[in-house]
């Protein structure tokens, strides 16, 4: 086996990890949205409780304004790492053609 040929096979291996991780990355987004829903829709029940009047509303304002903050910044975060885990997605597809061609092609001279 020649330097290109493990050139190759180390391009294809690092493209599968890639793979793998925007996988565990995209799961762990998925179960982080389920909680934010699932905050958020406890958090809109609160609202819904304290709209009766305007005078309960700020009161509503008061108690769930820090938790609509957190599930705010929770779910600028899940889309980050969604992003995140789209490039590495891409990245990885890309290296596993790069490196399965390399590693063809570095055969093929032979």
């Amino acid at each position: 086996m020649n330097s290109k040929q493990v050139f190759g096979i180390v391009i294809l291996i690092a493209g599968v990890i890639m793979l793998c991780g925007s996988f565990y990355i995209k799961n762990q987004v998925l179960q982080g949205r389920m909680q934010i829903s699932s905050a958020q829709g406890k958090v809109d029940s609160a609202n819904s409780i304290f709209s009766l009047t305007p005078e309960t509303q700020s009161v509503g304002k008061v108690f769930t304004g820090s938790a609509q903050s957190q599930i705010d910044a929770g779910s600028a975060q899940a889309n980050y790492y969604a992003q995140m885990a789209q490039w590495l997605q891409i990245g990885g597809i890309i290296l596993i053609i790069a490196g399965g061609a390399i590693f063809l092609f570095a055969r093929r001279k032979k």
